[in-house]
């Protein structure tokens, strides 16, 4: 079973000089992402899993290691999720 993460609808979100900054008017913060985190977030125009998003960074950069690749994703989507920026569903 895999898990597919998609972009909480309320959340606000602005470019910011390579970068982007999210407000969760919720619990009424902001969330400054660098340009990695900040890719992760535009991939989640639509709902996605930690291996589309990885596979997606391998294509458009010169990464390192695919499984460390992924292990970065993975922990980007779950502070999000902290941060209620996201929400997961299980996919089968």
């Amino acid at each position: 079973m895999s898990t597919a993460y998609r972009r909480n609808p309320a959340i606000e979100a602005a470019p910011l000089q390579g970068e982007s900054i999210l407000f969760n008017p919720a619990s009424n913060q902001f969330c400054l992402l660098n340009g990695t985190a900040a890719f992760v977030w535009e991939r989640l125009v639509k709902p996605a899993t930690v291996e589309e998003i990885s596979a997606e960074i391998c294509r458009q950069f010169a990464a390192p290691e695919p499984a460390q690749v992924r292990e970065d994703v993975r922990a980007a989507l779950e502070k999000f999720a902290e941060l209620e920026l996201v929400a997961a569903d299980a996919i089968a």
